[in-house]
């Protein structure tokens, strides 16, 4: 009884309710919208940087020692036997190896510092890590072909066909170099990357750093979920092992920036709906202090008095919140199906498509705080309706 008579007085003024329920379905939208991109930016860094580091990499014992100064001194002498132990694991999927140097690249009239990845090319080309812009890609049988990020290429002034020369220190502490040709070019989407950046394949750098070692082996998993327990499983006194995570400063970062963003526009929202739920409700009790004068008069307790005032609050928040989440879904499917593109984030060359992801317990929490909210803020005014002197209620005007 209590509650219909509490759904009929919610719209008694059918404006002022309209107002409180478009205050709550906004609130509600924005937080599907912005908790949906954020989760949607998570994923997609978190995939895109396990693409490119793996969920796990394997270094030789002592990788860590600051001290080390030269390159592949704690490097993998067997890689494949350790990666035949590796693939045992049935939750592995593939591995590949690599190795990182530095040096100098020259056309014989200019000369860039260059980074460099040396890979196992068909490995790379399943990992997706970068985005082919010219020429061929890189083929095992090719030991003196190399990718130039799209910026070293501009700056070297060169294109595919054309042959450089790479310098750098030798794992003995001498200087190496080897000229190599230029195969293609590429872009990660990193401008500052994109200017140094050199994939080779794994036996070009172990020519020009004249060792057989490896520098990492990368672990790829059927699931990311996963990532901890078999790195405790892979565990071993002559490997160091670093999760996708440990390395994924930047992604860490970001997650801390949205997080942040998200709790502020969390608080906001639940500010702007205690207020306006506890307006409309107080506005109802000025209106209706006789009728509750009448109602303790003719001895309705204050108790029922209180959850009068209190259902219609937890009504308020229960309908605003049903048309908040499907408000919300509906927005995000169509912003989903627009195709709407947004521009490159700082230190980027490429934008990507602006993408909603719905997920049913985010759709769950949003509605519990557009309940809770709604609720909390019609406590204090039914308990001031409730406390009445009905002398004062009923000489009211």
């Amino acid at each position: 009884m209590l509650t219909r008579i509490a759904f009929r007085n919610i719209f008694r003024n059918r404006r002022r309710s309209a107002i409180t329920l478009a205050v709550i379905v906004f609130g509600a939208v924005g937080l599907i919208l912005f908790g949906g991109y954020k989760a949607t930016t998570f994923n997609g860094l978190r995939e895109s940087t396990i693409r490119r580091s793996g969920h796990l990499q394997l270094f030789g014992a002592g990788h860590s020692d600051i001290a080390s100064q030269k390159p592949l001194e704690h490097g993998i002498e067997s890689v494949e036997t350790l990666r035949r132990e590796v693939e045992r694991d049935p939750r592995v999927r593939t591995t590949a190896a690599q190795i990182t140097l530095m040096g100098l690249v020259s056309n014989g009239d200019k000369s860039e510092t260059f980074l460099a990845t040396a890979v196992e090319p068909e490995k790379d080309r399943a990992m997706q890590a970068t985005r082919l812009e010219s020429g061929s890609d890189l083929q095992s049988s090719d030991q003196d072909a190399v990718l130039l990020g799209r910026g070293l290429a501009a700056s070297m002034n060169v294109k595919p066909g054309d042959y450089l020369t790479l310098m750098t220190t030798t794992s003995a502490g001498s200087l190496n170099a080897i000229d190599v040709r230029i195969a293609g070019t590429f872009a990660t989407g990193v401008r500052e990357l994109d200017d140094r950046a050199v994939r080779m394949t794994l036996p070009a750098a172990q020519e020009l750093l004249q060792s057989t070692k490896v520098e990492k082996l990368l672990v790829f998993l059927h699931e990311t979920s996963r990532t901890e327990e078999v790195r405790s499983a892979l565990a071993g006194p002559n490997v160091e092992i670093r999760s996708w995570s440990e390395l994924a400063s930047f992604y860490h970062q970001v997650v801390l920036l949205y997080n942040g963003i998200f709790g502020f526009l969390g608080l906001l929202v639940c500010g702007v709906v205690v207020f306006s739920v506890a307006n409309t409700i107080m506005m109802s009790i000025l209106e209706r202090t006789r009728e509750v004068g009448t109602l303790v008069a003719i001895g309705t307790s204050r108790m029922r008095v209180w959850r009068m005032f209190f259902l219609e609050g937890l009504l308020t928040g229960v309908i605003g919140g049903v048309l908040g989440v499907v408000a919300g879904a509906l927005i995000a499917l169509l912003i989903n199906r627009s195709n709407v593109m947004l521009p490159p984030p700082p230190g980027f060359t490429v934008g990507y498509p602006l993408h909603i992801l719905l997920e049913s317990r985010a759709l769950v929490l949003v509605f519990a705080i557009s309940l809770t909210t709604a609720t909390a803020s019609a406590i204090l005014p039914a308990l001031r309706a409730s406390r009445m002197r009905i002398v004062d209620a009923l000489g009211h005007i």
